[in-house]
């Protein structure tokens, strides 16, 4: 048994809802290139901070979006943003109605790869 807790699917509404605004779409398809600053979001974005802000925060609760931490040279760090979501499918077959939220695997080890290549 895992110590690990369980992350809840959010329901439908909650994730239908967060994927019909445009700004929350874009912010996933950014952040699932790179891992993105908030400053860096409402750049390619074309949104304030503070509605960048506001969908991060939401995006997380779901945990459709995950919060990372990047090193700088100065020795401070930003925190980053890596979409949580992979896959998202709906389905109505035979008189049902079934969704899934598909969430990418971090491996500890393709990250410090990925950050001590940034040095």
């Amino acid at each position: 048994m895992s110590d690990e807790p369980v992350a809840e699917q959010p329901d439908l509404s909650t994730v239908v809802g967060l994927l019909d605004d445009e700004h929350v779409r874009s912010i996933l398809t950014e952040t699932s290139a790179e891992p993105l600053s908030a400053a860096e979001l409402a750049e390619r974005c074309g949104v304030s901070d503070s509605a960048i802000y506001r969908r991060v925060e939401r995006l997380v609760a779901a945990d459709l979006l995950s919060e990372q931490t990047r090193p700088r040279s100065d020795g401070h760090h930003d925190t980053v943003y890596v979409a949580a979501l992979e896959r998202f499918e709906l389905s109505v077959r035979n008189g049902d109605l079934d969704w899934t939220v598909e969430r990418g695997e971090t491996d500890v080890a393709d990250e410090l790869t990925r950050l001590w290549g940034k040095f």
